[in-house]
């Protein structure tokens, strides 16, 4: 299983994953246990978007995607690679 970090700050590695998920949705929900039992090759970064609304909106700006809860980003060389969301984000997508 790949270690998760929670995402604190207005920085990324430009390798990485991130993961936007709602604490209050039974979709991201279900997402969120893929992410957990997923093994990622990069570092994944989790965001709570609900606690965490302003570094959720950040990343939407900082990576020109649409804001959506679920979503798991995929940044390679510091730019946005793949960007899946709500029932996407299956062990068969990652």
């Amino acid at each position: 299983m790949s270690t998760i970090l929670e995402l604190q700050s207005e920085a990324l590695p430009a390798d990485c994953y991130v993961f936007k998920h709602s604490t209050r949705c039974p979709t991201s929900a279900a997402a969120a246990r893929v992410v957990r039992a997923h093994s990622f090759d990069l570092p994944l970064y989790w965001i709570n978007v609900i606690e965490q609304r302003a570094l959720s909106d950040w990343v939407a700006r900082a990576y020109a995607v649409r804001h959506e809860s679920p979503q798991l980003l995929e940044i390679r060389g510091g730019r946005l690679k793949r960007s899946l969301s709500h029932s996407q984000i299956s062990e068969a997508a990652l």
